[in-house]
């Protein structure tokens, strides 16, 4: 089993709600390169849904979702460009 990249960069929107988690994502995977790790720190449990479906649409792999205390903490491998 091969060990799960670092985050490179990290988006956290903690405190916020639908759409803000997905969209502040969105905009920090913007330009990013193919294989860049990027995660995410959220609060709200919608991001439970939101984000397995935002990375289907958007090709984008889900490394990791899961509920830390108060908090949700996910892993993004960027794909594509």
């Amino acid at each position: 089993m091969s060990a799960e990249p670092s985050p490179e960069v990290r988006v956290d929107t903690s405190g916020s709600y639908c759409p803000v988690p997905i969209l502040e994502l969105a905009k920090a995977c913007r330009g990013l390169p193919a294989g860049t790790v990027v995660e995410l720190w959220a609060t709200d449990p919608g991001v439970r849904a939101d984000l397995p479906a935002w990375c289907e649409a958007t090709g984008n792999a889900l490394l990791r979702l899961e509920q830390q205390g108060e908090r949700f903490v996910a892993r993004v491998l960027r794909v594509g460009s």
